[in-house]
């Protein structure tokens, strides 16, 4: 009697708590959710440089992601090197003052701009062009404008070029 009273309890419980399905009003009903687009097979190109690669496969995009972010790191604290220069100076430093306080304080970023990685330009003005990633021009890509690190489209790196 005693299992026949526990395996009961037990069918109860298995059973699981169903609660009643919400009624739909017509004040609680909505309009469906328009369709989704649909996909035609063909690749669109991306906006910006963001290094996607079709095709590519997801690891070998968040290495691209990866490498986006170290190389934008990167060419912020070029940024923070020219402006502590100019701020000390009242001048931009030259190319050679400047890759000699990268090999100095910041070996990595100095092996990054001798690899080509990291292009540094040089301007007289404070607002211009300082450095930009390897394929900037042709493809969009990181630009160091004014201290600041940002993604740019081809065309206007080329225009800061001067091109």
């Amino acid at each position: 009697m005693r299992h026949a009273v526990t395996v009961a309890i037990l069918l109860c419980f298995a059973g699981g708590c169903k609660k009643p399905a919400a009624k739909v009003t017509t004040a609680t009903a909505t309009a469906p959710a328009p369709a989704a687009p649909t996909v035609t097979g063909v690749a669109e190109p991306v906006v910006g440089n963001t290094n996607y690669e079709a095709g590519a496969g997801a690891a070998q995009n968040v290495r691209n992601a990866v490498q986006r972010v170290v190389t934008q790191t990167e060419m912020s604290q070029i940024g923070l090197f020219i402006e502590i220069e100019y701020s000390l100076n009242g001048k931009m430093p030259d190319l050679k003052t400047v890759t000699a306080t990268l090999n100095e304080d910041a070996p990595a970023i100095a092996k990054a701009v001798a690899d080509g990685k990291i292009i540094l330009c040089w301007t007289a003005e404070h607002k211009g062009l300082w450095a930009y990633e390897v394929g900037a021009e042709t493809k969009g890509g990181l630009v160091l404008v004014t201290g600041s690190a940002r993604r740019a489209e081809a065309d206007e790196v080329r225009k800061l070029l001067g091109r």
